[in-house]
């Protein structure tokens, strides 16, 4: 159905690193999914995100300070993995002003942003350790870091 998912904390990313990148994809004629674009106002996300998800063959993931507050993207996040172990999707992560480091063992500022909203969600080790792996897991790919790129 698309050739490309966006996963992104909208808080951080939507008016600035997204919106440029879902327009020079869209531009190039890359079929892009994004939410406020291709869903209408009162849908149904959860399975509609999932099914988006399962049905593009790229899915980029930018991590951003505060992606970690959003159960949405650590969910949308755990399908991407799947359906790359499962179907082979690419998974390309953008580091949006955040250390990848940080990201990948959930530490020092990204990291502390996780506990907290975990303490304060009163998410159990279960549904931790799925999410701890699901973001290890995504920045062991090959990306980018906005620092360092144009």
């Amino acid at each position: 159905m698309h050739d490309v998912f966006i996963n992104f904390r909208g808080k951080d990313t939507r008016r600035n690193f997204v919106s440029h990148l879902y327009a020079a994809l869209s531009n190039a004629g890359v079929n892009t999914f994004l939410d406020e674009a291709d869903f209408p106002k009162g849908a149904d996300l959860k399975d509609g995100l999932l099914d988006r998800i399962a049905s593009s063959r790229i899915c980029v993931v930018v991590f951003s300070r505060n992606y970690t507050e959003s159960s949405w993207c650590l969910n949308e996040l755990e399908k991407i993995i799947e359906c790359h172990k499962t179907h082979g999707h690419i998974v390309l992560p953008v580091f949006y002003h955040v250390v990848p480091s940080q990201v990948r063992h959930q530490t020092g500022d990204f990291g502390n942003v996780l506990k907290a909203f975990a303490q304060e969600r009163s998410w159990g080790e279960s549904v931790m350790s799925r999410w701890n792996t699901a973001l290890t897991a995504a920045t062991n790919f090959s990306g980018w870091n906005a620092r360092n790129t144009r």
